[in-house]
């Protein structure tokens, strides 16, 4: 079958049937039909081949046409695809991820894969990544603690009835940076208290600090937050600031 009748019919198909058509073509015919198709078509048909079937079309693309496919799938989907990607064309894949992606798929990569993936990213760049890493996973355990959470720029906006608390979590900070932030973004909004979480112990002249401000009428908090193991700690210090 011509080249472009084979690519009117995958792309006419379901997702499943396409992934049927491209899974029994010979290994040889892959790369010249995958080169006729759109990153747009890959990115449909490609959640429905078998593993196997994925790393032989991934291998197959392009470098442009791979980090289309990879940008172009969902964040969980996109973790399935990346330990595929060669080793030679990861870079590039990484590099064309925005930080909020590549920090959605680190999330969903095995240690072993995470290491992979960061050693090809820019230098500086896995700071960044780390900590957006780090903002989500404190957003989904203050989820977990039943309260509603709302992205304001790089930091956080909690209600729980008619308490707005405004939270920024920092990663390797002393409390310097996210009290700062976590105050910022409450004078902005109007919140009701400020919180700021981090992952090392604050600095004893920052607790000062808020037991200070929260004196004064300002209610500010500051919490340690490593992992689930700490989502009791977040919550509890979330909950001092409802007053």
């Amino acid at each position: 079958m011509p080249v472009a009748q084979l690519v009117t019919m995958l792309r006419s198909s379901p997702a499943s049937s396409a992934a049927g058509l491209l899974q029994a073509m010979p290994a040889e015919r892959l790369p010249i039909v995958a080169a006729a198709l759109k990153p747009a078509d890959l990115v449909r048909i490609v959640p429905a081949l078998r593993p196997e079937a994925r790393r032989g079309l991934l291998q197959a693309l392009e470098p442009d046409c791979l980090s289309a496919v990879i940008r172009g799938v969902a964040p969980r989907q996109a973790a399935t695809l990346l330990p595929l990607v060669p080793a030679e064309r990861l870079a590039p894949v990484v590099a064309g991820l925005s930080d909020g992606a590549l920090a959605e798929v680190l999330g969903g990569l095995t240690p072993q894969q995470r290491q992979r993936v960061e050693s090809v990213a820019a230098p500086g760049r896995e700071r960044k990544v780390l900590g957006l890493r780090y903002g989500e996973s404190v957003a989904r355990a203050l989820v977990r603690g039943n309260v509603h959470v709302a992205v304001y720029s790089d930091t956080m906006l909690v209600t729980k009835g008619r308490w707005r608390i405004a939270v920024a979590a920092r990663l390797g900070d002393d409390g310097r940076v996210a009290v700062r932030d976590a105050e910022d973004t409450a004078y902005k909004v109007r919140a009701d208290g400020a919180l700021a979480v981090t992952d090392v112990a604050a600095a004893a002249d920052v607790v000062q600090y808020t037991r200070e401000t929260s004196d004064a009428g300002r209610p500010l908090e500051t919490v340690v937050w490593v992992d689930e193991r700490h989502d009791g700690h977040l919550m509890r210090a979330l909950v001092s600031l409802f007053r």
